[in-house]
């Protein structure tokens, strides 16, 4: 299912972390959440990811429920990307894992934040093939697709990247906090469980 709305629409943080709320409540065995954030700190473009991704960390660092993966300081990118998965698989087998990237669409659709319930797919706009990821995303239209001209590409302003990152982040940290007490309960029956 996809729930798309503008990135400046007064209603787009709450519609959305709704939307992710209700996903995650289909399953509840999930004892922590991980976000994925792809992308590269190198181009405006492709920096939507790890500027969520640092935004997140400033936001809920500390907080052991919930895990970051890929900042400007540490992006996860296309040569990166299977080992972070790997660790993450290893590290966090029961977590709910969103992952977060821009993504190119049509021109009138640049600016619009789309939640779609199922793995991401890097890469797939500029026809690489990597290894899906999570199970739920989140996609920012950072600008138009079409035969790829990368001039376009570089002026994709890192305001308007800025802009989109911050109503991301806000939306999963309003997720967050709301489902961070159903993780609670689980992980305090599965400690029961054990003693």
């Amino acid at each position: 299912m996809l729930h798309h709305i503008h990135y400046l629409d007064k209603k787009s943080a709450a519609f959305l972390s709704e939307a992710l709320i209700k996903h995650f409540s289909k399953k509840t065995d999930y004892t922590e959440i991980v976000v994925v954030c792809i992308g590269t700190n190198r181009y405006s473009w492709d920096s939507l990811g790890p500027v969520v991704g640092s935004r997140l960390f400033e936001r809920l660092e500390g907080n052991r429920h919930v895990h970051i993966y890929g900042t400007l300081d540490k992006p996860v990118h296309a040569l990166n990307l299977q080992r972070t998965l790997s660790y993450i698989a290893n590290r966090h087998s029961q977590a709910y894992i969103i992952a977060v990237d821009a993504c190119l669409g049509q021109f009138y659709k640049i600016g619009t934040l789309q939640l779609v319930e199922e793995p991401l797919q890097p890469g797939a706009g500029l026809g690489k093939q990597l290894h899906a990821i999570g199970h739920i995303h989140i996609k920012g239209i950072i600008n138009n697709h079409g035969p790829l001209n990368h001039k376009v590409m570089e002026h994709t302003s890192l305001t308007f990247v800025n802009e989109m990152a911050a109503v991301i982040s806000r939306i999963l940290v309003k997720a967050s906090q709301e489902i961070i007490p159903h993780l609670l309960s689980v992980n305090s029956k599965g400690n029961q469980a054990s003693s």
